[in-house]
């Protein structure tokens, strides 16, 4: 069967030898494939052999084209195949023929300029090839010189099937070589394992993920990604009844913001929610308006008219808009940039009312800095609706992991190890995945737990020294809280690395409060609050005379929100020694432009001063209490809002018995 199939391959590459000399008298050069070994090509790299068999189709498709002196040839790249497989492809190819050269055509448009010289490689006379990702932009100058113009069909079923039989890998079905083929590239290795059924890794495809617009698995939308979720399944019912004539457009949400910090996936959960809607995707971003042809206000304005006119062709459709935040605002553009950036904000406003109607049409933007966009984009009617994005939970990871790992999809410890990431956004997980495939590859073989297990940070068990301090730095925070009535606690924890992991927060402990909604803030409300943020540290320094660096360590710590609060105390609330109303004023993500208002940095430095030395008075007050509490973490780890009673101040109830406390820590 290999030989039947070797010899067939290698007349099919003959008969294009046979074709280009037939086309060779009349032209000064002559475009000739070397017979090649296709075995040897498909046991050393899967990737390698389906872009070879592709190309060979191609060359064939194009033979005439290909064999001119002055050939310029773009080829189109499916977007789930990377450039560079293509180009050790075509390498293979004409290993050995002169006068061809090759350009990996950058996917987009820098600010600076294209990163590419066009003139450079057509003045030296050779053949181009251009490889360029499917619906990128292209160079102007290469598409003015294009003799050729085509697209690449990889991972025709013909060549999947010719991989598997010289990889031993079994017989593939229609259907399963359709999922295959709709796969990113570097995925076929692991699909093709030498000696393994291939059918088997294309029915875990099948199984554990849908197909969604664009051919893609996506993630299940309705958990793990907190109000997000909410609202997703919200607009699924909507849409469906609006589908029905139960519901009329005006009630559904035209739009919504997701917000959060980068690499949360809010992108690959765009392409899930339109999924989970049955809307057609449309997605792009501001950057890639900006990019459009030469980048002027021309292009950048009819790139944005596309994009709305493209979804409203395509309705029921959402349109999705990325890195939204880099449309700014009108009030904060420098003069040399207002016209054109006011001209563009004025524009988008246009295309959201949607003066011609965009029923159908649901716009999702998002957005690292919501605070960095043009207020009036983020009114009813428009970007209505705004839900922070956040880092994923448990859930969530586990369903990422399966989503980069399919052949490991259903193992519980691939959920146990999912859990233990407290903290990494799915851009992190997506990295441990593809380290994990990378130590499978080398050894030839499938991806395995242990190879996940191996990409893992773990954090070093907790000595008894510092997991007290940890205990003291939590019990802190519990007892200052719960003084002050900030809220509901539900538990408090510490974690030792050895029996207790942290699955939550990506800390050595935490303290877990339920907050009652406000509609209005005293300045004595915000002052408790920074008071709780400072507890934690303040704990620490009444115990052992100093704290520790991970009330700073970073931006989402005690002291780095304790700060935010009390900027917006000073510039937002009035709360400060002025009463001047500043919003907007200082910009919350340039550490070095914030404490350029010298009479802010000391209005700041004031309030926090007096709240940790607050925070310190109290547990002064509070301190045998706190020592009790603290030793509790230490000996049960976690302990839950019933088991806390017991350690308020005032409080005469008993622990409850060890069973129960049991018990009710797992039921959290």
């Amino acid at each position: 069967m290999d030989k039947a199939l070797t010899d067939s391959l290698d007349r099919y590459i003959v008969k294009l030898q046979e074709a280009a000399e037939q086309l060779k008298s009349p032209r000064k050069y002559e475009f000739r494939l070397t017979k090649r070994n296709l075995p040897a090509i498909a046991l050393k790299s899967a990737t390698d052999f389906l872009a070879y068999c592709a190309l060979v189709a191609l060359f064939r498709r194009n033979i005439g084209a290909l064999s001119e002196p002055s050939c310029v040839a773009l080829i189109a790249v499916p977007p789930q195949w990377q450039l560079k497989d293509v180009h050790d492809a075509a390498n293979i190819i004409l290993k050995d023929k002169k006068g061809f050269k090759f350009c990996l055509h950058p996917s987009s448009k820098h600010k600076r300029g294209w990163e590419i010289d066009p003139a450079e490689l057509l003045e030296s006379g050779e053949k181009l090839i251009v490889f360029t990702q499917e619906g990128s932009i292209l160079h102007e100058d290469f598409e003015l010189a294009a003799t050729l113009s085509d697209r690449l069909a990889v991972c025709d079923i013909r060549h999947l099937r010719a991989l598997a039989i010289f990889r031993r890998c079994g017989n593939l079905t229609d259907e399963q070589g359709a999922v295959i083929a709709e796969q990113a590239s570097e995925r076929m290795e692991a699909i093709f394992r030498r000696d393994q059924p291939a059918s088997r890794a294309a029915m875990k495809l099948l199984k554990v993920g849908k197909i969604a617009p664009g051919n893609e698995r996506l993630l299940d939308v309705s958990k793990g990604f907190g109000e997000a979720s909410v609202w997703a399944d919200s607009l699924k019912k909507d849409l469906s009844d609006w589908r029905q004539g139960k519901l009329p457009w005006a009630e559904v949400d035209k739009g919504c913001l997701l917000y959060g910090p980068p690499g949360t996936g809010k992108t690959r959960f765009a392409a899930a929610l339109a999924a989970h809607c049955d809307l057609h995707l449309e997605a792009t971003s501001i950057p890639k308006w900006q990019s459009y042809k030469d980048g002027d206000l021309g292009d950048m304005l009819k790139a944005m008219y596309q994009a709305f006119g493209s979804a409203k062709d395509n309705a029921p459709c959402l349109l999705f808009l990325d890195e939204f935040d880099a449309i700014g605002d009108r009030a904060k553009f420098p003069s040399r940039h207002e016209t054109y950036s006011t001209t563009v904000v004025n524009a988008l406003l246009e295309c959201l009312d949607g003066t011609e109607g965009r029923e159908g049409v649901v716009v999702l933007g998002a957005c690292n800095y919501p605070e960095r966009i043009d207020p009036a984009l983020l009114r009813s009617g428009r970007l209505e609706k705004h839900v922070r994005f956040p880092l994923p939970d448990a859930v969530a990871r586990g369903e990422i992991l399966e989503f980069h790992l399919p052949n490991l999809a259903g193992e519980a410890a691939l959920r146990e190890i999912a859990a233990r990431l407290p903290g990494k956004s799915g851009a992190d997980i997506e990295r441990l995945a593809r380290e994990a495939r990378r130590i499978a590859r080398k050894e030839n073989r499938d991806v395995n737990i242990s190879d996940v297990r191996s990409q893992v940070q773990v954090r070093p068990p907790l000595d008894a020294k510092t997991l007290y301090r940890v205990a003291i730095h939590e019990a802190g925070h519990a007892l200052v809280s719960h003084a002050l009535m900030l809220g509901k606690i539900e538990w408090v924890e510490i974690y030792d690395n050895i029996e207790n992991f942290a699955t939550t927060v990506d800390a050595n402990g935490g303290m877990f409060m339920e907050r009652p909604h406000r509609e209005f803030l005293t300045r004595w409300d915000t002052m408790k609050m920074i008071t709780s943020d400072l507890a934690g540290a303040a704990a620490e320094d009444l115990v052992f005379g100093h704290r520790a660096n991970w009330s700073t360590g970073s931006q989402g710590s005690d002291f780095a929100s304790a700060t935010a609060l009390a900027i917006r105390m000073v510039t937002e609330y009035a709360f400060g020694n002025s009463l001047y109303y500043l919003p907007g004023s200082v910009d919350m993500t340039s550490p070095p432009k914030l404490w350029e208002d010298l009479a802010l940095r000391d209005d700041v430095t004031e309030i926090l001063q007096e709240q940790y030395q607050r925070a310190r008075d109290m547990l002064d007050g509070l301190k045998p209490t706190l020592l009790k509490l603290a030793e509790a973490l230490v000996k049960y780890k976690r302990l839950d809002a019933r088991q806390l009673e017991a350690y308020w101040p005032g409080s005469r109830k008993g622990m409850p018995p060890r069973s129960q406390r049991q018990k009710s820590g797992h039921q959290h």
